[in-house]
């Protein structure tokens, strides 16, 4: 009798341990699998996300976050190399500034910045303008945590009333939590590589500045327009805005600073009113706000519309080490940021520029074949055809016409607003 208890114990207790097992191999194969479908390896995104995770505890000093106007225009080991200051950039494509509190509790997990600078050429987008992409390349690369939960949260939120691609959110919440419902069909795609199943996590070399294809091109731009007017913001934008001041207060309250920054670029007919709001909303509250956006400062920057731009929102990386320099100075003059240069520990800044280097040593690429690093550019793109010097001059004619037209419109425009409100008050 007691022989029969003795081996029903030790049955029993097989079966549950073998059950154990089993689930803990299941969890195991199930983590590993999220893993693999999920964003690809090869993705600019993912890997900016998994060379910050990477960087030693409290090595970091400024904090540069924003959308891809941040991770095309400042390229950090150049402010490294010219003045020690250690700045990493987390950025994504079109990220919604709603993200930039959580963004910020997630780096203070492993660092203490001194310096949070928060790019602005987001407040133009409204709800409907989302795409999951836009939020996939956040919540996607955080660390399961609290904060993920958060943002994931917060962007459910934002997207109820969307008209746009998101307007069904409510219905696929969950394959934001579990990648794999989303990613498995990668698979049949045939858009996988061995590193997503070795989990190999390339890593951003450049401390967050994306060294891409395209910002070795030049493409010729017509200058931004100016305005000194003022129009609403969406909802969604004066919201996220708001949340994002409101973090920043928590900052500022324990000493930390925070810059606000829009980079130049060749902004279109009403938007630069919209930024000027923004502009507002933050000088209320206290905070700085550097507007790259003017005749002046183009002038101060030295930009080159024709030479220093790969599209109209993006610099390649001449007009960013204009940008870069610039900025680098300015820090330096404004905050007591430490110089890092030399010092033991900062080995991966000094090897980050080395990267940098290697990337631009054949200087821009203007007509397919990259040209010699020191030679003259002579040739100029202007939406994907190489021009001749008759086409350039032509070109720079025709660009002063467009402008002189476009400066007598706007003043036009200008005047009929004016009568218009001096109307409205009349009738008042």
């Amino acid at each position: 009798m007691d022989v029969k208890r003795t081996t029903g114990k030790v049955t029993k207790k097989r079966v549950i341990l073998g059950t154990v097992i089993f689930l803990l191999c299941a969890g195991l194969l199930f983590c590993y699998l999220n893993k693999v479908f999920s964003m690809g390896d090869a993705d600019a995104n993912r890997q900016t996300f998994k060379a910050f995770y990477a960087e030693p505890k409290n090595t970091i000093d400024v904090m540069y976050l924003g959308t891809s106007a941040s991770n095309r225009y400042f390229i950090n080991p150049l402010a490294y190399e010219e003045e020690g200051i250690t700045c990493f950039t987390v950025a994504t494509m079109g990220m919604p500034m709603f993200f930039v509190p959580d963004l910020i509790d997630e780096v203070q997990k492993t660092q203490d910045p001194q310096l949070y600078i928060i790019e602005l050429r987001w407040v133009l987008k409204n709800r409907d303008l989302i795409t999951d992409a836009h939020i996939r390349r956040v919540t996607d690369n955080l660390k399961y945590s609290s904060i993920k939960k958060d943002a994931l949260e917060t962007a459910f939120a934002q997207m109820d009333g969307s008209k746009g691609m998101l307007g069904d959110i409510s219905d696929n919440m969950l394959d934001y939590y579990i990648p794999i419902l989303k990613y498995h069909g990668r698979l049949s795609e045939g858009n996988m590589s061995p590193g997503d199943f070795k989990l190999t996590a390339t890593k951003n070399q450049t401390k967050g500045y994306v060294m891409s294809f395209n910002t070795t091109k030049q493409v010729n731009q017509f200058p931004g327009r100016v305005s000194e007017k003022r129009e609403p913001l969406s909802d969604i934008a004066e919201t996220a805005l708001k949340a994002t001041l409101d973090k920043c207060d928590t900052l500022t309250a324990r000493e930390d600073q925070v810059l606000f920054v829009l980079s130049p670029y060749c902004c279109l007919k009403g938007q630069k009113p919209m930024f000027n709001t923004a502009f507002d909303m933050i000088r209320d509250r206290g905070y700085t706000v550097l507007d790259f956006n003017t005749q002046e400062m183009y002038d101060e920057l030295e930009l080159d519309f024709d030479k220093d731009y790969y599209n109209s929102k993006h610099v390649n990386y001449i007009g960013a080490e204009k940008y870069t320099r610039y900025l680098t100075r300015y820090l330096k003059e404004h905050y007591d940021l430490p110089d890092h240069r030399g010092e033991a520990g900062y080995e991966s800044w000094e090897k980050a520029f080395a990267t940098y280097q290697e990337y631009v040593k054949c200087g821009i690429d203007t007509i397919g074949i990259k040209a010699y690093k020191g030679g003259p550019v002579t040739t100029i793109k202007y939406r994907g055809k190489v021009l001749k010097k008759k086409e350039m001059k032509a070109l720079e004619e025709e660009k002063e016409q467009i402008l002189q037209e476009r400066n007598e419109q706007d003043g036009i425009l200008e005047e009929a607003e004016q009568k218009q409100e001096e109307q409205k008050q009349e009738e008042q």
